[in-house]
């Protein structure tokens, strides 16, 4: 395994490590590693470094990046705003990547801000293949909620009672007054910028697929507020043709960072498989 860091871009303001496998030319498809939130490249408990060197090992090319003004890398003179910045600065890494390895096409993957930024990178590059999503945007349907609330029940019952009657008793107050309870009407998201309408998802999600991008999405024990049974995908987008074309897993004993190393191999094990199954087709 080769690994080596550098600085890029049209000032060299990026940075970025790129892991190469030993002694033998990188499979066609490279691979990116985005930032989650704003910790360093390697990510939660370096795990996007733990990941690039097992992809390393399996002839798979892995650059993982930091984005403009996150980690090791500095701000543009111009900036734009975030999200066109993070694509921005995710086909500059696939334009180096390309230079330096000769890949053809890149999977990304991405925690997160990560799967958000990867989104988009992937709507706006065709030379995406594959897109990789932990705990990206999650859309609850009606199993969802009974499962959050019975859930709150069984494990904190009285605290859980009391604090239903709050709401019920501050939504009549405000019923009472005509004004609308928005924290009772709307969905919270604690998880970065907030969702996109789901039919607006769904249609990105459809345009990637029918596109030929492999996509797989993968939820962690810590979003069973918006996330909280296998079928959940499939519930939540039903009547788009995409549904059984997704790869969709659900690990309720993993947390948002991969913190214990159980978890931490059975996402890399899972996203390695799923990558050497594309290479197979």
């Amino acid at each position: 395994m080769n690994e080596v860091s550098f600085s890029y871009g049209s000032r060299r303001h990026l940075s970025a490590t790129l892991t190469l496998p030993p002694g033998e030319r990188p499979a066609r498809m490279g691979v990116v590693l985005l930032n989650v939130g704003i910790i360093h490249r390697m990510g939660p408990h370096r795990f996007n470094a733990k990941l690039a060197r097992t992809l390393a090992r399996e002839g798979w090319a892995t650059l993982r990046m930091d984005l403009s003004g996150q980690g090791d890398s500095g701000t543009p003179d111009e900036a734009l705003p975030y999200e066109q910045q993070a694509v921005t600065d995710l086909q500059a890494a696939m334009d180096h990547f390309q230079r330096l390895c000769k890949v053809e096409k890149f999977a990304i993957a991405g925690i997160c801000s990560g799967a958000y930024n990867g989104l988009a990178a992937a709507l706006a590059d065709h030379r995406v293949a594959a897109l990789w999503m932990l705990d990206g945007y999650a859309y609850p349907t009606a199993r969802t909620r009974w499962n959050r609330y019975t859930g709150q029940l069984r494990e904190a019952p009285l605290r859980t009672l009391r604090s239903w009657t709050r709401k019920l008793v501050r939504r009549a107050a405000r019923a009472f007054r005509n004004v609308a309870d928005q924290s009772m009407t709307q969905e919270l998201w604690d998880f970065g910028r907030d969702p996109p309408p789901r039919e607006v998802f769904a249609l990105d999600v459809q345009a990637l697929v029918d596109r030929g991008v492999a996509v797989c999405v993968v939820y962690s024990g810590s979003m069973r507020w918006h996330f909280n049974y296998p079928a959940q995908w499939r519930d939540a987008f039903s009547e788009f043709d995409f549904v059984e074309r997704v790869r969709c897993e659900y690990l309720p004993q993993a947390d948002h960072t991969a913190t214990t190393l159980a978890a931490q191999q059975h996402l890399i094990h899972s996203l390695a498989d799923w990558l050497r199954g594309l290479d197979a087709d």
